[in-house]
């Protein structure tokens, strides 16, 4: 099996790329724009590419014959902005365009958001109006081409190595270096699911064919911020050094619908909150 793959560098893309490594049986190309280290894994090569001059590269891809793509490179998170969202919409348009028009690309697995379900504010509309044009184009082409298509809609992921920005690597860092700490909503739930659930997901649309589907990806539960706050705070015997948090309200139930995940491969996440939570801790305080 061969599989073109963007976004190894990212949070998902290099767990995703650690599983793809240990299985001899798969090969995998990854599309990178910086210069980067071979992988000592026989089964690994990167090919610098610039999606927006992906015909540069046109030999070396159709020489590879991927039969997969697994499209996760979204490039600038967390930049929402119109510009950046539409310059990621286009890339996207065109990598799939080269492949379906190049290859005999069989799968298309690609990464969309639980913000297309409940957009978060106004501000990540450009992102989530992206992201719907890119799986409409998708749609668009698979009228006229044979292939089958994963679109993920994918909730609240988490674990090691994720940007210190995002929510849960903030509160543990917080935690370690006793910094106050403000929650503005500590009451708005959120679907969280562990990195590895996410990429396994991914994994196993790999070997069956099940045609072209729409699934969302979180643990199919809802818990809020300030849960969230106290199950680190239980982990780590430590308390956090709060302000006082502003008044909010609780959100609606955000949560992933499992449905078609279950019936498709009667899958559903290993990884509790407590022990995604607990893994991510340990893993932090060795990285950090």
């Amino acid at each position: 099996m061969k599989i073109l793959l963007t976004g190894s560098s990212g949070f998902l893309g290099k767990k995703l790329l650690e599983m793809l490594s240990k299985n001899k049986k798969i090969k995998t190309l990854c599309l990178t724009r910086s210069s980067h280290k071979e992988n000592k894994k026989k089964n690994i090569n990167y090919l610098k590419c610039d999606l927006k001059n992906i015909n540069k590269v046109k030999n070396k891809i159709s020489n590879f014959k991927p039969e997969i793509l697994i499209h996760l490179a979204w490039d600038n998170i967390p930049n929402f902005s119109f510009s950046n969202s539409k310059e990621n919409e286009n890339n996207s348009k065109r990598l799939i365009k080269f492949v379906l028009d190049n290859t005999k690309i069989e799968n298309i697995i690609v990464s969309g958001s639980c913000f297309e379900i409940y957009p978060p504010n106004k501000s990540y509309r450009h992102f989530v109006s992206a992201k719907k044009n890119i799986l409409d184009y998708i749609k668009s082409k698979k009228i006229k081409k044979n292939f089958r298509y994963q679109w993920l809609r994918i909730f609240y992921v988490y674990g090691p190595g994720q940007r210190n920005g995002s929510l849960i690597p903030h509160l543990i860092s917080s935690l370690n270096k006793n910094s106050k700490l403000r929650i503005k909503t500590p009451k708005k739930k959120h679907d969280f699911i562990y990195i590895d659930d996410v990429c396994k997901f991914i994994v196993n649309c790999l070997n069956i064919k099940i045609g072209s589907n729409i699934f969302e990806l979180g643990s199919g539960k809802s818990i809020s911020i300030l849960k969230i706050i106290k199950k680190i705070e239980k982990i780590k015997n430590k308390k956090f050094l709060l302000f006082k948090p502003f008044k909010d309200s609780k959100n609606k139930i955000q949560k992933a619908n499992l449905k078609l995940a279950k019936k498709k491969f009667n899958w559903k996440p290993k990884f509790s909150i407590d022990k995604g939570l607990s893994k991510t801790v340990e893993m932090h305080s060795l990285l950090n």
